[in-house]
């Protein structure tokens, strides 16, 4: 299946040759100069535009990028806001903008318990499969108060993590060494610890430091939720998706008949 990226290539192509065409009838005389014109400008200016597209969405997969990954109300929006991050292309949910030199995913929240699970599994999917040349680093954004929620080890070689709010702390130096201890386990590559106060340059300065020192690596999904199945294994998935709704459903009707 072509990607939209190879559509948008081939139609650009294909009014290009159209282009040159009509072009060369009008200089050989064999159309009228002012109807080859009504032709010939709104076509260029189709052709501009979608060799554009090609050019940005080229220019967008070639950066390097770090993600912001987080559950509900942690602040990853906030702080890619807080960037200043210049928005240069939306995917579904998620929005990836540069400020500076840094290249920001913000990616929409990463909810598994609610009834949009098997949506936002897929929109994760999509786009660690379209980044995972690309993609360097995950930012996983967790707030002080809620420290106990980072549990996931499969990326940890990618995963820093950034502690928000942490003006909450009574005392911030004692927090940190202790915070530090605890997430020793995970081994992850730094902890970054943001309050209200933060300078921004001082945290671009941190972050541009990850984007530089961390390799183009090929993100490796296997035996993660965001595992791209083969049309086999997702029959199978879908079958015992759908075995368990059946089974839940007679236990209601068993229930009602009781």
């Amino acid at each position: 299946m072509k990607s939209p990226q190879q559509y948008f290539l081939a139609t650009a192509l294909g009014s290009l040759v159209i282009l040159i065409i009509m072009i060369y009838l009008m200089v050989s005389n064999m159309i009228p100069i002012y109807g080859g014109l009504l032709i010939i400008l709104p076509l260029a200016g189709i052709n501009t535009y979608l060799f554009y597209i090609v050019y940005q969405n080229n220019y967008v997969d070639s950066l390097k990028k770090m993600m912001l990954i987080g559950m509900p109300g942690v602040g990853k929006t906030f702080l890619y806001n807080y960037l200043q991050c210049k928005t240069i292309q939306k995917q579904k949910n998620f929005q990836i903008g540069t400020f500076q030199e840094l290249c920001i995913i913000d990616s929409p929240d990463l909810d598994l318990e609610s009834q949009k699970r098997e949506i936002r599994i897929k929109e994760f999917q999509n786009i660690f499969i379209k980044f995972q040349n690309s993609i360097c680093a995950l930012l996983l954004i967790v707030n002080f108060e809620r420290t106990d929620l980072m549990k996931s080890k499969k990326f940890s070689p990618l995963i820093f993590l950034i502690i928000t709010d942490f003006d909450k702390s009574d005392n911030q130096t004692e927090d940190q060494k202790n915070l530090k201890e605890s997430f020793k386990l995970f081994q992850l590559k730094k902890i970054i610890f943001l309050d209200k106060k933060a300078n921004k340059q001082e945290l671009y300065k941190e972050l541009l430091q990850i984007q530089k020192e961390m390799p183009n690596a090929l993100i490796d999904l296997k035996d993660t939720i965001f595992e791209k199945l083969d049309a086999e294994d997702e029959e199978k998935y879908l079958e015992q998706f759908k075995n368990k709704m059946n089974s839940q459903n007679d236990l209601g009707v068993t229930f009602l008949k009781n």
